[in-house]
């Protein structure tokens, strides 16, 4: 019993935080710290390394860290998380490998079109070949996304 209850526990805990979010899949070829740079530059975000917490996976006996960067806008309550989702061959999100960032905003309602006009302005960035909204459903291990 104990373990569908921790199961449980899990699912509302993944929900609460989850709550109010928008997620993108981006896909780029650009090194992390280049599309963090173009990212402020042309998004007016101010990026910085979240040092705070490391995300880390423990898999074939090895550590893998990934990078996670942060922004919060004074202007709102919405707040920027850049995961980078690639470490030496490993993805944070193993069901999205194929993507090189995971950019969840969440503290305030994001609005379709708002969504839509961040979307259509990470496109026009230099060798960013794909932004796509994901949903939570389509994330099997969105629990690696929580810090």
């Amino acid at each position: 019993m104990a373990t569908i209850k921790q199961r449980l526990d899990m699912s509302q805990m993944n929900h609460e935080y989850f709550e109010e979010t928008r997620i993108l899949g981006i896909m780029t070829s650009l090194k992390n710290y280049r599309f963090v740079w173009m990212v402020d530059n042309h998004l007016s975000l101010n990026f910085s390394l979240y040092t705070d917490a490391h995300i880390e996976m423990h898999k074939k006996n090895r550590i893998y860290r990934f990078n996670l960067y942060t922004s919060a806008p004074t202007e709102s309550g919405l707040i920027h998380y850049l995961y980078h989702n690639q470490c030496d061959g490993e993805a944070l999100i193993p069901e999205l490998k194929h993507l090189d960032f995971i950019w969840l905003m969440k503290g305030d309602r994001i609005e379709d079109d708002r969504c839509a006009l961040m979307m259509e302005n990470i496109k026009k960035l230099e060798q960013v070949q794909l932004v796509t909204e994901i949903s939570q459903e389509q994330i099997k291990n969105i629990s690696n996304l929580i810090i």
